[in-house]
């Protein structure tokens, strides 16, 4: 099997050893600047309108943490234990991960471990960075890209802190609740906040899996729930002495996360697709992937995938779970042209990326011994911002990277409001694609436009074409 890069705690950055510069996103993706006070401390917390609440500070997360600040005097009046060990789950911008942070170090004295997890990227970055802007001393406060409580197999934690993803899916919530419990050391704790239409749902599922209530607190808007492991609280994965999945591929094997599972067809090229709940496209190709495939087919480039022996890389920017890929590689196939030797997913939603790599190799399509494609992983932002990250998974061993890159980048952005994102891809691909490859982008028609217009004199234009909505451009960059 191949051996992905960038899943759990990979994500953090320490594969590829690349230093990012977090402030560099934060300017480009962040809207606003608000400050909130907890516990004697003053914070600043950097907000995107690609991150859940994006106008301030949500009400949720407030009524969460004014439970939390009540656990905390209590444990010290009782003599009781701090928790030492905490994650923060599903964590958005880092907002209750590091006031908690925080919060217990001056109570405890001594610091804590505070991770906060979220399925993407941008939050990871967003929540480092704020980190950094409020001075989290080192060791007390890390963020990773990973499912929903996917913290690496036999970790547990004295408490688990969740603003609960409401559009997660029933069956992905009704599992967080049982594998929540399950995750605590002894004498741990769950608060989590909910959304009041769904506290009667909460509330059954932490009875029904054995958990202990421990206290339930309402508001005009949320409830926040705290809950112990009880008696019957489900194992954590691995801990019930039974083999533990792949990591790569955990959510397509976990029940809860799969969402459909059977063929879609694009392009006259049938393809199995399983998909995740947590990811767009979920029931059929989305209308840019298929705009792309429509187009490609049309484009006369077969020096870019004619067999000529020397292997070459390809980069899907958020190809979603594996639609476009899958169509993509089986095109090759069909068309008796060359395969990638390396194909790189690059996305912000890590579900989207692990239902993507597992329907590729599901499907045959990844490395033998006779040959075939390695996929990596790459969580990501934007072609620009990554750049140094993605040259590291083109090439990990390092060395001189002069006259290598791309031959081949298909790109899906997602665009969020206030970036401007259009110099950016320019500029990404001028950096990743080689002279003389191909690069085909799809997005919303109005953004198309206003891509169009930012065309660098680097690149001529080899197709266009517009389908419901959509807009597919696929051009050449010069030189030999």
């Amino acid at each position: 099997m191949n051996s992905p890069e960038g899943f759990g705690a990979s994500a953090a950055g320490s594969p590829d050893q690349v230093e990012i510069d977090y402030e560099s996103y934060l300017q480009i993706y962040s809207n606003k600047e608000v400050p909130f006070y907890f516990r004697g401390f003053d914070f600043r917390f950097a907000l995107s309108q690609g991150l859940f609440s994006s106008a301030g500070i949500d009400r949720g997360s407030r009524a969460l943490l004014k439970v939390f600040s009540a656990l905390i005097d209590e444990d010290l009046a009782g003599g009781g234990p701090l928790p030492r060990r905490v994650l923060d789950a599903g964590c958005g911008t880092g907002f209750i991960g590091i006031c908690a942070a925080r919060a217990l170090a001056k109570a405890a004295g001594e610091s804590p471990l505070v991770c906060a997890q979220d399925r993407d990227e941008l939050a990871r970055i967003f929540s480092l960075g704020n980190g950094a802007r409020n001075r989290l001393a080192p060791g007390l406060f890390r963020a990773r890209t990973e499912a929903l409580l996917d913290t690496g197999m036999g970790e547990s934690w004295d408490l688990i802190l969740s603003n609960v993803p409401a559009k997660a899916g029933r069956p992905v919530l009704e599992d967080f609740i049982g594998r929540s419990a399950g995750l605590l050391a002894p004498g741990g704790r769950v608060i989590i906040v909910v959304v009041n239409t769904l506290a009667d749902f909460f509330r059954a599922g932490i009875g029904a899996c054995g958990a202990s209530l421990i206290r339930e607190e309402a508001g005009p808007e949320h409830r926040v729930f705290v809950y112990g492991a009880g008696d019957r609280g489900k194992t954590a994965p691995g801990q019930d002495g039974g083999e533990s999945p792949p990591e790569e591929i955990l959510p397509l094997r976990r029940p809860a996360y799969l969402r459909n599972s059977g063929c879609c067809e694009m392009e006259g090229i049938t393809y199995k697709i399983d998909t995740v709940h947590g990811a767009a496209e979920f029931d059929r190709p989305g209308g840019a992937a298929e705009t792309a495939a429509k187009l490609l087919r049309r484009l006369a480039v077969d020096d870019v995938f004619s067999p000529s022996g020397a292997p070459f890389t390809a980069l899907i920017h958020e190809g979603g779970q594996g639609h476009f890929p899958l169509w993509f590689l089986e095109f090759l196939k069909r068309s008796g042209a060359e395969a990638p030797r390396i194909l790189i997913l690059h996305g912000r939603n890590i579900l989207a990326l692990w239902a993507s790599y597992s329907n590729i190799t599901g499907a045959g399509h990844s490395v033998t011994a006779g040959g075939g494609t390695e996929i990596r992983i790459s969580p990501g932002v934007d072609l620009w911002l990554d750049r140094d990250r993605l040259s590291a998974r083109m090439f990990p061993d390092g060395g001189d990277t002069a006259g290598q890159g791309c031959r081949f980048i298909a790109a899906f952005p997602e665009s969020v409001p206030g970036t401007r994102p259009y110099d950016r891809i320019w500029e990404g691909l001028g950096r990743l694609l080689l002279p003389g490859g191909l690069s085909l982008i799809a997005l919303p028609a109005a953004e198309a436009d206003r891509l169009i217009k930012r065309k660098p004199p680097g690149f001529t234009w080899l197709g266009d074409l517009k389908r419901r909505g959509f807009r597919a451009l696929a051009c050449r960059r010069r030189g030999t």
